[in-house]
């Protein structure tokens, strides 16, 4: 089971490192901007840390996260913050095992808040075409764990294959089997993660 997970998740690998795909959830871990919209189009304003999205303006204190970095240096981020504490404690765990091994655990996004979610779709559908593909790669507000603190976007490759390899012994698993990069607390340390949903438009 294990074998078959990380040969399919070996394949979203490759699909993700072919082309830089607008994400609500991350961009391509192998995108040096890592930037936690999925955007390529973003507009950052150095004067108040504002970003454009989907049409709408966003900040920190709805989730954005302008820089990838580790989850400690992220802390007082909203985005790490206003993560559930068990999930907090599981990446911060994982990321501190995998810099033993010489790997660093970036953090693209964590908590959203509503408003952000919405302006994610929003920009997928007009990225897409449809509002029917968006929702491959883009939550609704309504059925987002990011909105509810229980999801992490991670990059860059070697990390998101660490974690592939070595999450579930923190009890993080990835959820989606299009995106390699999106984590949650879904089973006990040490325990067997669930089967992967294909994408975001069917959980």
């Amino acid at each position: 089971m294990q074998t078959f997970r990380f040969r399919l998740t070996g394949a979203a690998l490759a699909a993700t490192a072919a082309l830089v795909i607008l994400t609500g959830c991350a961009t391509d871990p192998t995108d040096p901007d890592h930037r936690a919209d999925g955007s390529t189009t973003s507009i950052r304003s150095a004067a108040d840390e504002s970003f454009g999205v989907g049409g709408q303006v966003v900040t920190a204190e709805d989730g954005h996260i302008a820089d990838s970095a580790p989850i400690t240096v992220l802390a007082d981020n909203p985005a790490i913050a206003n993560l559930d504490a068990d999930l907090r404690d599981a990446v911060t765990r994982a990321s501190e095992a995998a810099a033993n091994e010489g790997i660093e655990v970036l953090v693209n996004s964590g908590w959203r808040s509503k408003r952000y979610q919405q302006a994610l779709l929003d920009q997928g559908v007009e990225e897409h075409g449809s509002l029917a593909e968006a929702r491959r790669w883009v939550n609704t507000p309504q059925r987002s764990t990011h909105v509810v603190g229980r999801a992490v976007d991670l990059g860059a490759i070697d990390a998101v294959v660490w974690m592939q390899e070595n999450g579930r012994e923190f009890g993080l698993c990835q959820t989606y089997e299009n995106e390699s990069w999106h984590y949650e607390l879904s089973t006990t340390p040490g325990g067997e993660c669930p089967e992967m949903l294909t994408d975001s438009s069917v959980g």
